[in-house]
């Protein structure tokens, strides 16, 4: 009971709470005129529908108050059944253009909602690497999972509103005229639910963000422990996986209990507001037909088309409950759509290949102000044989990834053939480099395809060639499916050597200029690893190797070691 009287005490406090909360723009919708274009016609096509189904209902309070007033206290039965025909005819009509509102609105809204996932799918993957560094994999498909929320500015509502200030129109001219007394009082109630309105949504929309992230973090959890299933169950840690989720779905729970009861009490506020009004039309009503001055067919008419004049209060009462869904979902989205992407110079010198070689000079980066790399220089030639050394943590993976582009020197300077990295195309640059790394990465498909993914237009011989020169052929000649067979996720089906022959096969199949081997042979065994030392001095003796290694080599040709400390770089032959 306690906890019952602490929810409800929480929703009255939320709702009168003068908290300052980021009020919703009208002009954050201009972000989905682009999407809407393309679709416009479905969404007229439903919206006249729509129109016409307004118009149908106008005439019906109407019809009623005649079969009321004429037809039973005049014994009529031909007009009677005049307008019950009338009234079937429009029911018939108004479910045929209600299936046809329906069908133009849900694939206006479906459509709509895809490209914009495709968007913003898009545009996560051209974010920075430092973007997912800070965000778990669970955490952004959730976030892209929150586009549902805007189907709400492409349903039928937002025509709806629109239509209502007509029906207001009309509807405020038929009260007038079937009593004017009644209609004014009704109007005075208007204010008042303008102010509860005010109120109520501020507290929702707060609610509602945070379910929103409570529900990115949860989802973001899962699928970490789904990812680890393998270390959870080496470590029997499912009881303690499994309460890790619990309280944060404790959490959400309790969210979404408050988010609910603060609707509910909203929502009864608005509800007692609409049912003290419809007693004190009640009362007059009561009191004019008891007097003569008012007939019960006029009354009847009278509350028909209230309910229709307060349609587009009631409606912004929704949207101030209902809406707020919507808003948070363009919010963060936005949020999302404004990051700083990847940047890609369109005017960026477009490099078929590097002639010449890649050269750091006085470069600095750090981590979080924790400085990883510090005044580094090296050269790197066409055609060397590098190996890049060092302790865990010294800055070899973030020379990679700063050759790369993935992350930005900041301060110093990254050449290809003497051009500043920034004065040249990303993908272009990427397309010319590969890497082997020691945590390969497969995608759930076949052996082909995980291998067709660094050239997609490669032809089977080509494929063929590939994993014979990785060592891959042999196992894969033994499959039942052999290069067709599906690999499972993250190419579970494969031992941790035939991955990375598949990966190194993908590498080969590129043929780019510079090959990064990042601890490649460190799932292979001594006969395997040998291979790939004949792969780096023969079929790869034209092109650029960088080996990053932590154990002694066999390479009887390497041309230079860059060994990295405590961020400083030292060279020897």
């Amino acid at each position: 009971m306690n906890q019952i009287l602490k929810y409800f005490r929480d929703a009255v406090c939320l709702l009168s709470s003068k908290e300052n909360i980021k009020k919703f723009k009208f002009s954050s919708l201009q972000r989905l005129i682009p999407y809407v274009k393309p679709h416009w016609k479905k969404g007229l096509f439903g919206s006249l529908f729509m129109i016409v189904l307004s118009f149908l209902a106008l005439p019906s309070p109407y019809l009623m108050k005649l079969v009321i007033d004429k037809a039973f206290i005049a014994k009529d039965i031909y007009l009677l059944n005049i307008i019950i025909i009338i009234l079937i005819g429009l029911q018939l009509i108004n479910v045929l253009f209600t299936l046809l509102t329906e069908y133009h609105f849900n694939v206006f809204s479906q459509e709509i909602m895809l490209i914009i996932k495709k968007d913003l799918f898009y545009k996560i993957l051209r974010l920075p690497l430092s973007f997912f560094d800070k965000n778990q994999t669970g955490y952004v498909l959730s976030r892209i999972g929150e586009v549902e929320g805007l189907s709400y500015f492409f349903s039928n509502t937002i025509v709806r509103i629109l239509i209502s200030f007509f029906e207001f129109v009309f509807c405020l001219t038929i009260l007038f005229y079937l009593n004017w007394s009644l209609t004014i009082i009704s109007l005075l109630i208007l204010p008042i639910y303008l102010f509860a309105i005010k109120y109520c949504s501020r507290a929702i929309k707060k609610l509602t963000r945070e379910s929103f992230e409570k529900g990115a973090i949860i989802y973001s959890q899962i699928q970490d422990s789904l990812s680890g299933v393998d270390v959870i169950k080496f470590f029997t840690a499912e009881k303690r996986e499994t309460e890790k989720i619990h309280n944060h779905l404790d959490e959400m729970r309790a969210i979404n209990i408050k988010r609910n009861i603060t609707l509910t009490v909203a929502g009864q506020i608005i509800a007692l507001l609409g049912s003290l009004t419809a007693f004190v039309i009640l009362w007059k009503s009561g009191m004019d037909i008891i007097k003569g001055s008012f007939t019960i067919g006029s009354y009847i008419a009278f509350t028909a088309y209230l309910a229709k004049l307060y349609g587009p209060t009631q409606i912004f009462a929704n949207i101030g409950l209902t809406f707020q869904p919507a808003v948070v979902a363009l919010d963060r989205i936005s949020e999302l759509m404004d990051l700083a992407g990847e940047e890609e110079n369109d005017q960026g010198i477009n490099i078929k290949s590097i002639e010449h070689g890649v050269t750091f000079r006085n470069v600095f980066f750090s981590y979080d102000n924790k400085p990883v790399l510090a005044n580094i220089s090296f050269e790197i030639k066409r055609g060397e044989k590098i190996v890049l050394a060092g302790p865990n943590g010294s800055g070899k993976s973030t020379v990679v990834k700063l050759m790369l582009g993935l992350y930005k020197a900041q301060r110093g300077y990254v050449f290809f053939d003497g051009y500043n990295i920034a004065r040249l195309s990303l993908s272009s640059l990427r397309d010319r480099i590969s890497i082997v790394s020691q945590n390969t990465f497969l995608f759930n498909d076949t052996i082909k395809n995980n291998i067709l993914y660094s050239r997609p237009n490669a032809k089977e011989n080509e494929i063929e060639e590939v994993a014979k020169l990785s060592g891959a052929y042999e196992f894969i000649e033994q499959l039942d499916r052999k290069f067709e067979t599906e690999i499972g996720e993250r190419g579970v089906r494969l031992s941790g050597g035939e991955k990375q022959k598949i990966s190194i096969a993908r590498a080969i199949l590129k043929d780019s200029d510079i090959i990064i081997f990042d601890e490649a042979t460190s799932h292979l065994d001594h006969d395997s690893e040998k291979n790939i030392i004949r792969l780096i001095e023969n079929k790869f003796q034209e092109k650029t190797c960088i080996i990053i290694s932590h154990k002694p080599l066999e390479y009887s040709k390497i041309d230079k070691v860059i060994f990295l400390k405590n961020g400083v770089v030292s060279l020897s032959s």
